[in-house]
């Protein structure tokens, strides 16, 4: 009984040793699968006038002792000046993936205070003047049927809302907080 297993051991050995190297081997199937050759080239014009600044602050960068003889053997680069280019080499798959991701408006839970409710022409009125009152702040004119809103900032918590709701009182005493889907800061 022993060497009938042995016997059958052996042959499966075989089999699956042989079907691993097929599967290693230049000629495989499953490497015909990924395409290696790029189908979009992209240019880009880079702007190299500020080198001289960037290679002058060394700052950083500290030397060891011992490394001083790897700095000798070393040959400086020659800086240019003007502009150069860049190209990249990439699939036109990735190309689409990156127009649709920037042309996509990306937006975030959070909280404007609205100032104002009522007919358009008012809406247009109070947002043109809250515009001139309130400098470095966002303002937005809301459509919701058959009325219009005036709504002021991109507050990422109800904090930063209730912290601003008392100025804007001030100006505005129907002003009040709505939880609303707000744009993404600027970076």
């Amino acid at each position: 009984m022993f060497p009938r297993i042995n016997q059958i051991a052996i042959i499966c050995f075989c089999c699956f040793y042989s079907s691993t190297v097929s599967a290693q081997s230049d000629n495989s199937w499953w490497k015909s699968i990924f395409r290696t050759d790029c189908d979009t080239i992209q240019i880009q014009s880079v702007n190299i006038n500020n080198v001289d600044s960037i290679l002058e602050d060394t700052s950083e960068f500290e030397i060891e002792p011992d490394s001083s003889a790897l700095l000798n053997t070393l040959l400086a680069l020659p800086v240019k000046d003007g502009f150069g280019s860049v190209v990249i080499h990439m699939d036109s798959a990735l190309t689409e993936i990156d127009v649709k991701a920037c042309s996509e408006t990306h937006t975030l839970k959070g909280y404007r205070v609205q100032i104002h409710f009522g007919d358009l022409e008012t809406a247009r009125a109070v947002k043109a003047q809250c515009r001139n009152k309130l400098v470095g702040r966002s303002v937005y004119l809301e459509s919701i049927a058959p009325n219009y809103s005036v709504v002021v900032g991109d507050f990422r918590n109800r904090w930063e809302a209730e912290s601003a709701l008392p100025k804007l009182k001030k100006l505005y005493p129907s002003a009040l907080i709505i939880p609303t889907d707000i744009e993404l800061p600027k970076l």
